[in-house]
């Protein structure tokens, strides 16, 4: 079986096996860097995007209590159950990436188009994109939902110059970075696109689906003008945030940097350390950033 997908379905036994998770009051306000699985809450939407069924979602924190300067909005690990799906619905003001983590299912762009995805594809909606998912399987759809804010896209210009809205496993592009963040070893990275190719009215810059060998790190480094979320798929690592603190986190795991913050990630495992890497821009002035400095909620294993 390709290892990709053995990685990405590994994920989804956490998920199968439940976990304790927390209630949380849904008001604005600041978030942690890190979360790990047992801290994810749950809330359901019935309908999702006009569609059908209950879309299951367990979450770090929702668009409901982002601070205006977040860029970042929501992470959730979503699950849609055999024959339900998400509406087809359109995009305006923010950006939203399904990134497959374990079953099957159809995602559907604006223009019809329809691609059956499975683990390890990644789709993205922008400004003035449509974007549906269906589950016309028999296993549960697993996969996470990020939403990005884009309120200053000139819609007109990016409809008419639309981007790719998914991105299959196979045709991903093969990136490899040396001690990344003044680390040490290989990060090995497979990218639906990265920075170096964004324009200024995209708010999602970079995704790709990273791995950490054993003994190899991700260097603790600072962000000014973005925000870069790690989401734990596969194996075991140790995050590290702006407070110095060590954690231990696993599959299903949430981890965020945003401007004045710093992280860092390792893995002292024999497993390989598979997570997302979604990073997305942010304008804030980082000479306010500790106005906004994020509390972490975890605690030190």
């Amino acid at each position: 079986m390709n290892k990709s997908i053995v990685a990405f379905a590994l994920a989804a036994s956490v998920l199968v096996a439940g976990a304790a998770f927390a209630e949380v009051e849904l008001k604005p306000q600041k978030h942690g860097q890190c979360y790990t699985a047992e801290q994810l809450f749950t809330k359901d939407v019935e309908g999702a995007g006009g569609g059908q069924g209950t879309l299951h979602g367990q979450f770090a924190f929702r668009r409901e209590q982002a601070l205006p300067e977040d860029a970042i909005k929501e992470i959730g690990w979503m699950t849609l159950k055999p024959g339900a799906y998400i509406g087809l619905h359109k995009h305006a003001d923010n950006e939203d990436a399904y990134l497959i983590i374990s079953g099957k299912g159809v995602f559907t762009d604006g223009d019809g188009n329809a691609w059956v995805v499975g683990p390890g594809d990644m789709t993205l909606a922008r400004p003035g994109q449509a974007h549906g998912l269906a589950n016309l399987y028999k296993e549960d759809l697993v996969f996470l939902d990020i939403i990005a804010k884009n309120d200053k896209a000139d819609i007109a210009s990016m409809v008419k110059n639309p981007t790719p809205q998914c991105f299959t496993l196979g045709k991903l592009f093969e990136k490899n970075v040396e001690k990344a963040g003044g680390g040490k070893g290989t990060l090995f990275g497979k990218f639906a696109f990265r920075r170096e190719k964004a324009t200024e009215d995209q708010a999602i810059k970079e995704i790709g689906r990273m791995t950490l060998k054993k003994g190899d790190a991700i260097g603790l480094h600072p962000h000014v003008d973005n925000e870069d979320t790690y989401i734990i798929i596969a194996g075991k690592g140790v995050f590290t945030g702006s407070d110095g603190k060590d954690i231990e986190v696993g599959p299903m795991a949430v981890t965020i940097a945003g401007p004045g913050e710093k992280h860092a990630l390792r893995n002292d495992s024999d497993a390989d350390l598979v997570f997302i890497d979604l990073i997305a821009k942010n304008n804030a002035n980082p000479a306010a950033a500790q106005k906004f400095q994020r509390v972490p909620v975890t605690t030190a294993k």
